[in-house]
């Protein structure tokens, strides 16, 4: 579930909880309410299809020196 909150300064944004009620993320600060709606319609939008990037295999490569 999408929760929208207001800031101690004018803004919104959003969080994203799951069904036990921890927050599993969160938006940034948007200056209007309609912006921060937006971003969840993009959010919804986009995770069906949004793929996973592991960038820990990358940084352990790195690490040592792609072994």
């Amino acid at each position: 579930m999408f929760e929208i909150h207001n800031t101690n300064n004018g803004g919104f944004f959003w969080r994203l909880k799951a069904s036990n009620g921890e927050t599993l993320c969160h938006s940034e600060v948007f200056s209007s309410k309609q912006s921060a709606e937006l971003s969840i319609a993009a959010a919804r939008r986009l995770m069906p299809s949004a793929s996973v990037k592991d960038l820990t295999i990358t940084a352990r490569l790195s690490l040592f020196g792609n072994r």
